[in-house]
C-alpha cells in the first residue's frame, strides 16, 4: 500500500521533473520516488558508524612506518598511512 499526497513545484522545476520523467519513460510519481530513494539512501549511509578493531600490539604504538609498495608512489604512501593512523587513532580512543 502507498500513501498519495500532492506536492506543488515552481514552473521551471515541474518542467524539469516532466522531462526528465519523460526522457527515461517513466511516470513523474516514479521519477520524484527514485530521486528521494537515492537521497534516502545517502542519508541513511552518512549515519553509519564504522567500527574498527585492531590488535593490541598495533594499539601499543604510536607511530607505524608503513612500507611503500612496489606500485604506490610517495603521495599514495602518506594518504595511505594518513589513513591507517587515523583508524588506529580511532581504534584507540573511540
Amino acid at each position: 500500500m502507498r500513501d498519495a499526497f500532492t506536492m506543488r513545484f515552481r514552473p521551471d522545476v515541474a518542467e524539469f521533473v516532466q522531462a526528465r520523467a519523460q526522457a527515461g519513460n517513466r511516470s513523474v510519481t516514479n521519477f520524484v520516488e527514485t530521486v528521494l530513494l537515492r537521497e534516502k539512501a545517502r542519508f541513511e549511509e552518512s549515519q553509519r558508524q564504522l567500527t574498527v578493531q585492531a590488535a593490541t600490539e598495533l594499539l601499543a604504538h604510536e607511530r607505524h612506518a608503513l612500507i611503500r609498495e612496489p606500485d604506490e608512489s610517495e603521495a599514495e604512501r602518506i594518504v595511505r598511512a594518513t589513513l591507517f593512523g587515523a583508524l588506529l587513532d580511532h581504534a584507540r580512543h573511540g
